[in-house]
């Protein structure tokens, strides 16, 4: 917590949660978010429970299970919206714990699922489709290649109409400074300068 300027632990900051998740307060929420979240990192997970409406923790799980999920949404019927993430375990325990709450999935899941679509999409057709955008290479030698390419392309071939000019003033016997004040390089740049 210190990397993100917070002058307390994990611990302290775990603790508070539970203490106001726990609290003897009723929890009518009617719209919740549920997210697994790591104890310890890629080691133990646990459940996040928040009510979207109010911004707060409801309450923290202590696994990441169908039963404990909806063991908990059981106990509060007052749900009507559960958003959660792509995981079939939250799925199955909204499904068990809470048959009359709409699933939806948060914004985050839905991009990424029509991201993954497109990509497997993109995957079963891209070869023919691929195939199909490609101009003929042997009528427009360049016709495939973006204007950052061709504008590397030409000064590639700048450089070396200097390149050639130079070896072929070093070949007549001119020194370097000659060839330099000539093609407009640097005495460095020149071969043997």
């Amino acid at each position: 917590m210190r990397r993100l300027g917070l002058p307390v632990s994990d611990d302290t900051i775990l603790r508070h949660l539970k203490r106001h998740a726990a609290g003897n307060r009723p929890i009518s929420s009617r719209i919740i978010g549920i997210d697994d979240w790591s104890w310890r990192r890629s080691w133990r997970y646990g459940t996040m429970i928040v009510d979207l409406e109010r911004r707060e923790v409801l309450d923290i799980l202590q696994d990441r299970s169908v039963a404990s999920t909806a063991q908990w949404l059981k106990r509060h019927p007052s749900v009507e919206i559960v958003n959660r993430d792509r995981c079939g375990l939250y799925a199955q325990a909204a499904r068990e714990g809470a048959p009359q709450a709409r699933q939806v999935a948060d914004r985050f899941h839905l991009l990424q699922n029509l991201r993954i679509a497109i990509e497997e999409q993109m995957s079963l057709s891209g070869r023919a489709t691929g195939r199909a955008l490609r101009p003929d290479k042997d009528n427009e030698p360049y016709a495939d290649t973006t204007h950052r390419r061709r504008a590397r392309h030409a000064h590639r071939q700048s450089r070396q109409v200097v390149f050639d000019a130079v070896h072929a003033l070093r070949k007549e016997g001119l020194p370097c400074s000659e060839i330099a004040r000539r093609t407009g390089t640097a005495a460095a740049a020149s071969p043997n300068g």
